[in-house]
């Protein structure tokens, strides 16, 4: 149900001028659905959001009950969805993300018989206070896969907006665990709730997306007001910021929580000692969580769960700061360490890499079964080593960059966010775990089949990947694409390059073409050399170590580029005495299309042997 937008912009074909005024650099491959969105001035060749840009929004209210004894999450929700676009709507799509669970659906991977389930039960349908007909039988929704067509009573004007009212259950997964469901039988974490309306863009118009497990999310920006009701014991960790915490905390443990958002220590709000919940909690069962500009909204409760809190200031010039928590069950060892962990990360980010403020007031890890991400809350399961711990943690937690800072399409361009998360986790890792080298999730399945007809380029649409190419093309390929680019700009110009794509589409969907042209904008240099056959073209990396000699005190080493992509080199050269050296050589020097490239270098010493390294590991022709 991909929208045409020759019919959104009448007679606009008649107005189409060439690749090169709407391009910044004509090398670049450019479909026309973005050639659209260039042409009707909602970007730019330069990277910046054009002048026309305009983005959708969707505000949503949220009373949500969970059943833990019968697994059932049921609530009511009021939208208010306003269109900003300069197009009539007389449809919307409306994303049940719930229903990957319902008897029948199309999923990734099986699931527990058990676990098949009747999906979301839409009971009630207002527009604009009209009542509609909810059910499959009625013409006022027509229910798609995942998600379903809501026929709207009036047509939504360009710059009006309408209020939509639903209530809704469905029962959560016990068996099946990924990204949300039962963790054991009194903790649950609770993620794709409520029916949410579907992003509708300057590219492609209607995300009509199905969410059949794998590929990740797309949603618009909002504000959220949610009301979380669980039975009496139960504790809520949610996205946002909690309204009410006096009316739940008795006052000893109050005074932990209050000590905790003013220490840069860790402070153990719920101990082993104190369990079970026994003069824990008081009174009110409805926790009420607000949260502003964000993408999405996630909540963990339990009845038994470990609480660790701490803040960290991250923006000096305001004095800034977030707190930080970790939820956990008692048995998962590795996650004592993991509210500690998670501030060392949130630092390292807001100063180091990507070096911007957090721009979340929390952000709470929270022991489940799945390592997901959601704005200002982590789902992350239990490792058995603490470098795992500090890599997923780290991972989940850079998520908050890519893709809520800015809004980037996680089921069209999964290797955008993963491979920026994967690189700064791979930075963090290597610097808190005292290891050379990180290295990126994936790595051995993506070196299994380098080169190969299944090694796709970087730009392959994600919606279409399966399994293993998924993650080898999201994660490691592109997390080692951003790292070569990091390389080759040096890093003074990679991190201006960043913080200008940044700081343009925070809050806002970029697409890879906003990434490239600011990157060449900033830069002021033609990337198309390099950006252009690892985004766009199939290729491996393949070189040779030729020749080498050593005469005169030169060393002279010729280095064949057999392999379509270029990527930079490193030496390693070994001299009579017995001494190393590492030569290192950013892929700058294929930007002029050579085969061969030699290398010199002048040294007194006698060389014993010269080794071409594959220490990027993506080399096909070494081990």
């Amino acid at each position: 149900m991909r929208t045409n937008y020759r019919a959104f912009w009448p007679g606009l074909l008649f107005f189409l001028v060439s690749f090169n005024l709407v391009s910044q650099n004509p090398a670049y491959y450019l479909p026309v659905n973005f050639k659209y969105a260039y042409e009707a001035g909602t970007r730019t060749a330069d990277g910046i959001p054009g002048k026309n840009y305009w983005q959708n929004r969707a505000d949503y209210k949220i009373d949500v009950a969970l059943d833990p004894e019968n697994r059932t999450v049921s609530g009511s929700e009021t939208i208010t969805y306003h269109n900003n676009s300069p197009n009539q709507l007389p449809q919307l799509i409306i994303h049940l993300y719930a229903n990957l669970y319902k008897k029948g659906a199309a999923r990734d991977f099986d699931i527990d018989p058990k676990d098949a389930s009747d999906g979301v039960s839409i009971t009630r349908l207002k527009v604009n206070g009209k009542e509609l007909d909810p059910s499959p039988a009625g013409s006022d929704i027509e229910y798609i896969h995942h998600s379903f067509v809501l026929n709207l009573p009036e047509t939504l004007s360009s710059g009006k907006s309408c209020t939509i009212e639903m209530e809704w259950s469905y029962r959560l997964n016990e068996n099946s665990h990924f990204r949300e469901g039962v963790v054991d039988n009194t903790s649950f974490f609770v993620a794709y709730f409520f029916p949410r309306v579907a992003v509708y863009d300057d590219i492609d118009g209607w995300d009509d997306w199905r969410y059949i497990g794998t590929a990740e999310f797309y949603n618009d920006f909002g504000d959220f007001d949610v009301s979380v009701s669980v039975p009496e014991n139960y504790i809520v960790w949610a996205t946002g910021e909690c309204e009410n915490p006096e009316a739940h905390l008795t006052q000893k443990y109050f005074n932990r929580y209050h000590a905790a958002m003013e220490s840069d220590e860790i402070t153990n709000i719920i101990t082993i000692d104190d369990l079970p919940y026994n003069g824990v909690l008081q009174g009110n069962k409805t926790w009420n969580y607000n949260a502003e500009n964000v993408s999405d909204f996630a909540f963990g409760v339990s009845d038994h769960y470990l609480w660790d809190g701490t803040s960290l200031e991250v923006d000096p010039e305001t004095g800034r700061k977030v707190n930080i928590y970790a939820a956990y069950n008692p048995s998962s060892i590795d996650f004592y360490e993991v509210c500690a962990i998670a501030r060392n990360s949130i630092e390292h980010m807001s100063f180091h890499f990507p070096g911007i403020p957090f721009p979340y007031p929390n952000m709470t890890v929270y022991n489940g079964l799945s390592e997901m991400e959601y704005p200002m809350m982590v789902n992350d399961l239990s490792n058995a080593t603490r470098t795992a711990t500090i890599k997923l943690t780290a991972h989940e937690i850079f998520h908050t960059y890519f893709p809520f800072y800015t809004g980037l399409n996680e089921t069209k361009y999964a290797w955008m966010d993963e491979g920026l998360t994967s690189y700064g986790e791979s930075i963090i890792a290597t610097e808190f775990d005292s290891v050379n080298y990180a290295g990126f999730y994936f790595m051995d399945v993506y070196k299994s089949f380098l080169g190969h007809d299944y090694d796709v380029p970087l730009f392959v649409n994600t919606e279409y990947l399966k399994k293993p190419v998924y993650h080898s093309n999201s994660y490691p390929k592109a997390a080692i694409f951003f790292k070569m680019l990091h390389d080759l700009l040096g890093e003074e110009l990679f991190m201006d390059c960043l913080h200008a794509f940044m700081d343009r589409w925070n809050g806002k969907h970029p697409t890879p073409y906003d990434f490239i042209f600011t990157f060449e904008d900033v830069s002021e240099k033609d990337l198309s050399w390099f950006i252009k056959p690892w985004l766009f073209e199939y290729g491996y990396v393949d070189f040779e170590l030729m020749e080498f000699e050593n005469k005169n005190g030169q060393l002279t080493a010729t280095i064949a580029k057999i392999g379509h992509y270029p990527a930079p080199i490193n030496l390693l050269i070994t001299y009579d005495d017995g001494s190393e050296e590492v030569i290192h050589k950013t892929a700058e020097i294929w930007k002029d299309g050579i085969k061969s490239y030699i290398f010199e270098l002048e040294t007194e010493k006698k060389v014993e042997a010269v080794v071409l390294m594959n220490k990027l590991g993506v080399d096909v022709g070494c081990d």
